[in-house]
């Protein structure tokens, strides 16, 4: 179980970011490299995805803590 703490975000956020930073689809280029773009920025979107699921985890979490109080 991972404590949500800003260093774990902004951990996750600087993943995001870094896999989608150089990626630039206006060049044209060969379809195979055009594949591997879209390929990094679908991981790139299945990284915030999980984070999303954490977030939402970590905020059932706490409704739970808050109620057993």
């Amino acid at each position: 179980m991972i404590q949500m703490t800003i260093s774990h975000v902004y951990k996750k956020v600087s993943e995001a970011m870094s896999l989608i930073e150089n990626l630039n689809f206006y060049e044209i280029e060969s379809r195979q490299v055009r594949i591997i773009k879209q390929q990094k920025l679908n991981k790139a979107y299945r990284v915030l995805d999980n984070f999303r699921d954490e977030l939402i985890r970590e905020s059932i979490r706490n409704k739970q803590k808050r109620n057993k109080n």
